[in-house]
């Protein structure tokens, strides 16, 4: 098996850390990257390297497995310049796009073609659905009414793609409406042509549920969540902590039914979880599965949810989530 890596972030790196693990010799390993020092640097290791994908025809003819890991504008571009090369499967780092229109593209061509793609969303690939399910369970706490998401500077499509992707399968549910007064910043290391999205977006979900973020660039806290249930929270903490919390069952009989400022949610337990690098389970994704964990299909969603959010803070009005349009902005 022969594969290129595109980009050689910090993502990237740890990518390829991964493969001289699964593939073995150098040889079946080549990376692509526009960064001349890196690239001389790597050669110096035994590593194929090359400033473009085109340059890997004239090497090999042989090559069936591309990764997709350099910034988030490209992805697409990236994504067909692998499959014109010959690769039959793919992953793809998130943001899956930066333009609505240039996904459909792809999505078409994968499907003709069937090209077998995986999106790197972080917590498919780990246990933490089941966990919450059984925590619900456990508690008796019911169903999830909404989320909200809390951070600093930690950007609603570099970040907040994961964790919007989460709440959909929490909540069981997608948007429906998008509202959004946002925070547009160029202050990513990467390129100052990309932003850094702060803020306030809103999600009201298909079946009644929702989904409240809030940002800020002006704050370097790491994100914190909360799971909120009728009577109960679950908050995953910055330090990716579980914790439980539950209205004492007196004050629960004392109101019945009614929603109400009264009563205080009391500690019941940490909920024992353990986050996980998942480099390796999306590559053996990419090897060995049947089906993609994440498809683009699955990943639009998350997608759809930043640039629903970036349309409607620029229109200053709210968005239907399934007429959300392409604003030209540069997410990664």
């Amino acid at each position: 098996m022969q594969i290129v890596l595109v980009g050689h972030g910090s993502i990237g790196s740890r990518y390829k850390q991964s493969l001289i693990k699964h593939l073995g010799p150098n040889d079946n390993l080549y990376i692509v990257d526009n960064n001349d020092s890196l690239l001389e640097s790597l050669r110096k290791d035994g590593f194929n390297c090359f400033k473009s994908i085109s340059e890997i025809t004239s090497i090999s003819k042989s090559i069936s497995h591309g990764i997709v890991a350099n910034w988030g504008p490209d992805h697409v571009k990236t994504a067909h310049e692998l499959i014109d090369i010959g690769c039959k499967r793919l992953i793809i780092e998130k943001p899956v796009s930066s333009r609505i229109d240039e996904l459909i593209d792809l999505k078409k061509r994968c499907n003709k073609e069937n090209i077998f793609v995986t999106v790197h969303h972080h917590w498919n690939y780990t246990d933490i659905l089941n966990i919450i399910k059984e925590s619900e369970n456990k508690f008796d706490i019911g169903d999830p009414v909404g989320i909200r998401f809390i951070g600093g500077a930690v950007c609603l499509s570099t970040n907040g793609t994961h964790y919007f992707d989460l709440g959909c399968s929490i909540l069981k549910s997608i948007p429906k409406q998008i509202s959004a007064d946002l925070e547009l910043d160029y202050i990513n290391p990467r390129s100052e042509d990309l932003v850094n999205i702060g803020g306030m977006a809103s999600y009201k979900m298909k079946n009644g549920t929702f989904i409240h973020a809030s940002f800020s660039n002006q704050n370097s806290q790491a994100f914190r969540t909360e799971i909120v249930y009728r009577h109960a929270i679950i908050e995953i903490s910055t330090e990716l902590k579980i914790k439980c919390f539950k209205r004492k069952s007196e004050d629960i009989l004392k109101f019945g039914e009614k929603i109400t400022r009264y009563g205080d949610l009391e500690f019941l337990s940490d909920i024992h979880y353990k986050d996980i690098s998942t480099i390796d389970l999306i590559l053996e994704n990419l090897f060995n599965g049947i089906s993609p964990t994440v498809s683009i299909e699955h990943a639009e969603t998350s997608l759809l949810m930043v640039l629903g959010a970036i349309e409607s803070h620029l229109s200053m009005n709210k968005v239907q989530f399934d007429k959300v349009k392409d604003t030209g902005i540069l997410i990664s």
